[in-house]
């Protein structure tokens, strides 16, 4: 949230933050209990430690550089596109 290239959104940061206080307040909390060394950015490895935790119906993401499978055990994963045109709730 600190990048200078959110700094030119008038108050971004303090709405960024009101909105993950609020988030944070709505959400159930997950720790990874297993580690999974399948993609070279650590960062990465860790979206699918939590999605294997929760046992997440989708990983949504438009970083196809690293996720470059379709899927990791029952968890799909897709890009924004993807998610919004085939599996979005009704």
């Amino acid at each position: 949230m600190a990048r200078p290239k959110f700094s030119k959104f008038q108050d971004f940061f303090i709405k960024a933050e009101s909105l993950l206080v609020d988030i944070e307040a709505k959400s159930i909390k997950f720790i990874p209990t297993i580690k999974l060394d399948l993609i070279s950015d650590k960062d990465d490895n860790m979206i699918l430690e939590l999605a294997d935790e929760c046992n997440a119906d989708f990983v949504i993401t438009g970083n196809t550089t690293d996720f470059t499978f379709p899927g990791y055990k029952e968890t799909k994963i897709v890009t924004p596109k993807e998610y919004w045109e085939i599996y979005k709730p009704e």
